[in-house]
């Protein structure tokens, strides 16, 4: 009777953890979208800027647009290493 016993309140104190993870996840989750909208509210938002050039090809590039692609490059570069 003993063995059963134990096998079960094994099982149940696996579900209780995992369903305290799953509702930590939820939590930690929601609170870091919350948080990333606030700090993509308050990024600057300009308007496309209107190039006067005949190059169909000219752009106008923001910093930040070049850091985001240069991190993404090195992510990308230290997987394939």
């Amino acid at each position: 009777m003993k063995p059963k016993l134990n096998k079960l309140i094994t099982l149940l104190l696996l579900l209780g953890t995992f369903a305290f993870l799953m509702e930590a996840e939820e939590r930690v989750s929601s609170l870091a979208q919350k948080e990333l909208s606030r700090w993509a509210s308050l990024l600057p938002v300009k308007p496309e800027a209107k190039i006067d050039s005949i190059n169909p090809y000219d752009h106008s590039v923001s910093l930040l647009h070049v850091i985001m692609i240069d991190s993404t490059d090195k992510k990308v570069n230290s997987l394939h290493n």
